[in-house]
């Protein structure tokens, strides 16, 4: 018997509140390659943890050493896990993902993008350098991502792209993130574009979906964030000026994110394509 860091058994994982009082053997993914970007920290190790617990090969990459971390976290689920340092800026960087998952786990059919930034900022005061570097991050490191995987989930007829984009990439946000909405905004874009793209071109076994986070209990929605009342925790942004707009409640927790994008990843959710779907706890809804 084997288990891993949190006491589970490998191939089990908690309910969707996290309690380990319904514990399912699970090992959908067995057999399967992921590439998640971002995966050092925040939702994107979250979803890491998730994907090792199901039975995936990963590729994990981050432009951060905890990245390291993360691949070690993995391995004790029981899973091969490469790690790689990678700046989703540089398209020879993100190239090698695609490279290493072929050639040493054998296959390509799972990406996830979480690389992200925010650099809040007034637009009329915020300089173009830190402009252009959100969208770069953000919007075009979603894209190298994926024109990098795209090309041998074209050659296999099938694949599973999942972008992480945000519920603010459908409204206008609350000021001082209008880079950052402005990036996810074109995340989501990019992702209904391309799911449509695929299909008209005859490879319906490709799917492109969003997950849309609101504020979520990692990364950087607990950082301390820019407002107009100065410096605050992401955490009290949300009780004070998010919370009564939320049906829920409370903050979205980080596995949360990770479940869904799990599920976008098996054949049950073959029929969804296009879509950018909020975990937010009800704040958007749409």
């Amino acid at each position: 018997m084997v288990t891993g860091p949190d006491g589970l058994l490998i191939g089990e994982a908690p309910g969707v509140d996290g309690s380990t009082d319904a514990r399912i053997a699970r090992v959908r993914l067995s057999g399967q390659v992921a590439v998640i970007t971002g995966a050092g920290g925040g939702i994107g190790r979250v979803i890491a943890r998730a994907f090792a617990l199901e039975g995936a090969s990963l590729v994990l990459a981050d432009v951060h050493g905890a990245v390291d971390a993360a691949a070690d976290d993995a391995r004790r689920s029981g899973v091969r896990a490469v790690a790689l340092m990678c700046d989703v800026t540089r398209s020879a960087d993100v190239e090698s993902l695609a490279r290493r998952a072929v050639d040493e786990l054998g296959g390509l059919e799972l990406l996830v993008t979480c690389a992200g930034i925010d650099d809040p900022g007034l637009l009329a005061e915020q300089d173009e350098a830190s402009w252009t570097r959100v969208i770069d991050v953000n919007l075009n490191g979603t894209y190298r991502a994926i024109r990098a995987v795209l090309p041998e989930m074209m050659r296999r007829g099938r694949g599973r792209i999942v972008t992480i984009a945000s519920v603010f990439g459908k409204t206008g946000g609350f000021g001082f993130i209008t880079a950052y909405a402005a990036s996810k905004h074109g995340v989501i874009g990019l992702t209904r574009a391309l799911a449509a793209e695929l299909g008209s071109q005859g490879y319906p076994g490709i799917t492109v979906n969003a997950i849309c986070p609101g504020y979520v209990r990692a990364g950087m929605g607990i950082r301390t964030q820019s407002t107009k009342a100065g410096p605050m925790p992401g955490a009290e942004i949300f009780e004070r000026y998010y919370k009564r707009q939320v049906p829920l409640r409370r903050m979205i927790e980080p596995e949360e994110i990770a479940h869904l994008a799990v599920f976008l990843a098996l054949p049950e959710s073959a029929g969804i394509t296009g879509q950018a779907l909020n975990v937010d706890g009800g704040y958007v809804m749409s």
